[in-house]
Protein backbone atom coordinates (compact mmCIF):
# COMPACT_ATOMS: atom_id res chain seq x y z
CA UNK A 1 0.00 0.00 0.00
CA UNK A 2 1.21 3.56 -0.69
CA UNK A 3 0.22 4.60 2.71
CA UNK A 4 2.18 1.96 4.48
CA UNK A 5 5.35 2.90 1.69
CA UNK A 6 5.42 6.08 2.87
CA UNK A 7 5.44 5.08 6.67
CA UNK A 8 8.42 2.80 6.21
CA UNK A 9 10.35 5.59 4.46
CA UNK A 10 10.21 7.40 7.43
CA UNK A 11 12.78 7.04 10.17
CA UNK A 12 14.15 10.28 12.26
CA UNK A 13 17.15 10.45 14.50
CA UNK A 14 15.70 11.02 17.74
CA UNK A 15 17.79 13.52 20.09
CA UNK A 16 20.89 14.97 18.60
CA UNK A 17 24.54 14.56 20.02
CA UNK A 18 24.89 18.10 21.35
CA UNK A 19 21.94 18.24 23.58
CA UNK A 20 22.64 17.84 27.10
CA UNK A 21 19.31 16.53 28.09
CA UNK A 22 18.55 12.66 28.63
CA UNK A 23 15.68 11.38 26.45
CA UNK A 24 13.74 8.11 28.12
CA UNK A 25 13.87 5.45 25.67
CA UNK A 26 10.86 3.68 25.44
CA UNK A 27 10.79 0.59 22.61
CA UNK A 28 14.57 -0.59 22.25
CA UNK A 29 16.01 -3.52 20.34
CA UNK A 30 19.79 -4.98 20.55
CA UNK A 31 20.56 -7.01 17.66
CA UNK A 32 23.83 -8.57 20.02
CA UNK A 33 21.05 -9.51 22.53
CA UNK A 34 22.86 -12.61 23.07
CA UNK A 35 20.14 -14.53 24.35
CA UNK A 36 17.69 -14.77 21.51
CA UNK A 37 17.86 -17.24 18.90
CA UNK A 38 15.67 -17.17 16.05
CA UNK A 39 12.23 -15.64 16.35
CA UNK A 40 10.90 -13.93 19.18
CA UNK A 41 7.92 -11.07 20.07
CA UNK A 42 8.28 -8.02 22.07
CA UNK A 43 5.09 -6.19 23.51
CA UNK A 44 5.29 -2.48 24.78
CA UNK A 45 2.55 -0.35 26.11
CA UNK A 46 3.23 3.26 26.29
CA UNK A 47 1.38 6.08 26.46
CA UNK A 48 0.69 9.04 23.84
CA UNK A 49 2.08 11.51 26.65
CA UNK A 50 5.20 9.02 26.84
CA UNK A 51 5.81 9.77 23.12
CA UNK A 52 5.06 12.92 23.26
CA UNK A 53 2.09 12.77 21.07
CA UNK A 54 -0.16 14.41 22.64
CA UNK A 55 -0.99 17.24 20.63
CA UNK A 56 -3.01 14.82 18.35
CA UNK A 57 -5.62 14.69 20.48
CA UNK A 58 -8.30 17.64 19.89
CA UNK A 59 -10.60 16.26 22.80
CA UNK A 60 -10.36 14.56 26.08
CA UNK A 61 -7.92 12.77 27.67
CA UNK A 62 -4.52 13.26 26.28
CA UNK A 63 -2.87 9.82 27.98
CA UNK A 64 -4.15 7.35 25.64
CA UNK A 65 -2.38 3.81 25.80
CA UNK A 66 -0.42 2.54 22.80
CA UNK A 67 0.36 -0.81 22.01
CA UNK A 68 3.06 -1.78 20.03
CA UNK A 69 3.77 -4.75 19.38
CA UNK A 70 7.16 -6.46 17.95
CA UNK A 71 7.88 -9.38 15.81
CA UNK A 72 11.62 -9.86 15.46
CA UNK A 73 13.06 -12.17 13.52
CA UNK A 74 17.48 -12.86 13.65
CA UNK A 75 19.50 -13.68 10.29
CA UNK A 76 22.56 -15.22 11.04
CA UNK A 77 25.66 -12.62 10.26
CA UNK A 78 22.93 -9.60 9.64
CA UNK A 79 20.93 -8.65 12.21
CA UNK A 80 16.97 -8.33 13.29
CA UNK A 81 14.29 -8.16 10.60
CA UNK A 82 12.06 -6.40 12.86
CA UNK A 83 7.44 -6.20 12.03
CA UNK A 84 5.85 -4.15 14.10
CA UNK A 85 2.00 -3.05 14.69
CA UNK A 86 1.00 -0.25 16.62
CA UNK A 87 -2.50 0.19 18.40
CA UNK A 88 -4.04 3.20 20.38
CA UNK A 89 -7.38 4.90 19.84
CA UNK A 90 -8.13 9.11 21.05
CA UNK A 91 -10.05 11.72 19.99
CA UNK A 92 -10.03 13.97 16.68
CA UNK A 93 -11.95 16.34 15.32
CA UNK A 94 -13.03 15.55 11.59
CA UNK A 95 -11.59 17.27 8.90
CA UNK A 96 -14.82 17.42 7.09
CA UNK A 97 -17.71 18.13 9.55
CA UNK A 98 -15.48 19.48 12.74
CA UNK A 99 -17.49 16.42 14.63
CA UNK A 100 -15.28 15.24 17.61
CA UNK A 101 -14.86 11.50 16.95
CA UNK A 102 -12.64 8.43 17.87
CA UNK A 103 -9.57 8.12 15.97
CA UNK A 104 -8.50 4.17 15.79
CA UNK A 105 -4.89 3.34 14.93
CA UNK A 106 -4.11 -0.10 14.00
CA UNK A 107 -1.06 0.14 11.70
CA UNK A 108 2.04 -1.88 10.34
CA UNK A 109 5.45 -0.70 9.85
CA UNK A 110 9.02 -2.97 8.65
CA UNK A 111 12.31 -1.85 10.06
CA UNK A 112 15.73 -3.87 9.77
CA UNK A 113 18.42 -3.17 12.62
CA UNK A 114 21.75 -4.09 11.05
CA UNK A 115 25.26 -3.97 13.56
CA UNK A 116 26.96 -0.82 12.05
CA UNK A 117 30.37 -1.51 10.46
CA UNK A 118 31.31 2.21 9.84
CA UNK A 119 34.54 3.21 11.27
CA UNK A 120 35.72 6.75 12.95
CA UNK A 121 32.14 7.95 13.65
CA UNK A 122 32.70 11.24 15.53
CA UNK A 123 28.50 10.70 17.36
CA UNK A 124 28.37 7.37 19.67
CA UNK A 125 24.64 7.20 19.12
CA UNK A 126 23.57 4.46 16.90
CA UNK A 127 22.69 6.13 13.36
CA UNK A 128 19.35 5.90 12.24
CA UNK A 129 18.61 5.61 8.48
CA UNK A 130 22.01 5.91 6.70
CA UNK A 131 21.13 5.60 3.07
CA UNK A 132 17.88 3.76 3.50
CA UNK A 133 15.41 5.02 6.22
CA UNK A 134 13.55 1.78 6.60
CA UNK A 135 16.95 0.10 8.10
CA UNK A 136 18.69 1.06 11.54
CA UNK A 137 22.32 0.96 11.92
CA UNK A 138 23.64 0.24 15.48
CA UNK A 139 27.15 -0.01 17.17
CA UNK A 140 28.35 -3.60 18.59
CA UNK A 141 27.14 -2.54 22.50
CA UNK A 142 24.29 0.09 21.73
CA UNK A 143 20.79 -0.67 21.41
CA UNK A 144 18.27 0.60 18.30
CA UNK A 145 15.77 2.79 19.64
CA UNK A 146 12.57 2.88 17.38
CA UNK A 147 10.73 5.59 19.63
CA UNK A 148 10.99 7.59 16.27
CA UNK A 149 9.91 5.30 14.20
CA UNK A 150 6.77 4.47 16.36
CA UNK A 151 5.71 8.37 16.75
CA UNK A 152 6.31 9.24 12.76
CA UNK A 153 3.81 6.19 11.98
CA UNK A 154 1.19 7.10 14.64
CA UNK A 155 1.47 10.71 13.10
CA UNK A 156 1.10 10.04 9.22
CA UNK A 157 -1.34 7.34 9.70
CA UNK A 158 -3.90 9.94 11.36
CA UNK A 159 -3.69 12.76 9.17
CA UNK A 160 -3.79 10.06 6.41
CA UNK A 161 -7.50 9.93 6.69
CA UNK A 162 -8.55 12.37 9.48
CA UNK A 163 -12.42 11.74 8.51
CA UNK A 164 -15.38 10.79 11.09
CA UNK A 165 -17.25 8.56 8.95
CA UNK A 166 -18.11 6.96 5.43
CA UNK A 167 -20.79 9.91 4.79
CA UNK A 168 -17.69 12.73 5.50
CA UNK A 169 -15.41 11.50 3.36
CA UNK A 170 -17.76 10.86 -0.01
CA UNK A 171 -18.71 14.51 1.05
CA UNK A 172 -17.32 17.54 -0.35
CA UNK A 173 -15.04 19.78 2.49
CA UNK A 174 -17.05 22.64 3.86
CA UNK A 175 -14.63 25.56 4.34
CA UNK A 176 -15.07 27.67 7.90
CA UNK A 177 -14.18 31.09 8.68
CA UNK A 178 -11.80 30.33 11.70
CA UNK A 179 -10.68 34.09 12.21
CA UNK A 180 -7.06 34.87 13.13
CA UNK A 181 -7.86 32.99 16.70
CA UNK A 182 -7.55 29.96 15.42
CA UNK A 183 -4.60 30.34 12.82
CA UNK A 184 -2.12 29.72 15.73
CA UNK A 185 -3.91 25.93 15.97
CA UNK A 186 -4.19 25.20 12.06
CA UNK A 187 -0.58 25.69 11.76
CA UNK A 188 0.70 24.10 14.81
CA UNK A 189 -1.71 20.80 13.77
CA UNK A 190 0.67 20.16 10.32
CA UNK A 191 4.00 21.55 11.86
CA UNK A 192 5.01 18.15 12.52
CA UNK A 193 3.82 16.41 9.14
CA UNK A 194 5.32 19.40 7.52
CA UNK A 195 8.53 19.20 9.18
CA UNK A 196 8.65 15.28 8.08
CA UNK A 197 8.13 16.25 4.56
CA UNK A 198 11.19 18.37 4.07
CA UNK A 199 13.55 15.42 5.86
Amino acid sequence: MAESASIRCLAAINGGGGSSRTVKRLITLSPSEGKWNGNWNSQYNVSLRDLNLQDLVEDGPTNSRVSVDLSVQRHASMGLSVDGRIMTTFARKCSICSSSYPRLIDTNFTVWILPSSRENRASQLPEIGGDDPSVIYVKPGYEANLDSLVQDTIRLTTYAKDICSDSCEKSEPTLHYVGETNTASVHKRWSRLLELKKK
